[in-house]
């Protein structure tokens, strides 16, 4: 009994490390390769680019969408706002193209996106250079849009 359950203790002590996050500052930021753009492919060439994971179900999502399309307008010339959702339907797609945002969505669906950046909540962000070395990585809900321009400098 005492082997069984030394080796379950090992067994979830080793597997824990697999749902940790694996993206990291100053690496290169995985490929953004979404299954189909809702509103037109974002224009990455020479920018920094925020990825933003998103789920009509989040709190405040409205208001962070606000934020984006506000940060997507303010710093469009240096910042790509990229919106990823695995949702599809209606409902989904009308509150995030609301008002013509700036922002561009993703639609992500078979999940491979948000499997790629370890995305396992919303709100979840990725923000990484024009060179593609993250920046940031984490919930965005705590970053102003000066919080963000001073990361993208």
């Amino acid at each position: 009994m005492k082997r069984f359950l030394t080796i379950a203790l090992l067994a979830l002590l080793t597997a824990a490390p697999l749902h940790a996050q694996r993206l990291v500052i100053g690496e290169r930021a995985p490929e953004l390769s979404v299954s189909q753009w809702l509103n037109g492919a974002p224009d990455t060439n020479g920018k920094a680019v925020m990825v933003e994971f998103y789920h009509s179900s989040a709190p405040k999502g409205d208001e962070r969408l606000a934020r984006l399309d506000e940060l997507a307008r303010t710093h469009g010339d240096r910042l790509a706002v990229v919106v990823v959702t695995r949702e599809n339907g209606e409902a989904a797609t009308t509150s995030l193209l609301k008002g013509s945002p700036a922002y561009r969505v993703g639609y992500d669906s078979d999940g491979a996106v948000f499997s790629t950046f370890s995305a396992r909540y919303v709100p979840y962000s990725v923000i990484y250079d024009k060179r593609g070395r993250i920046l940031w990585v984490g919930n965005p809900s705590s970053l102003s849009v000066a919080d963000i321009a001073d990361i993208i400098r």
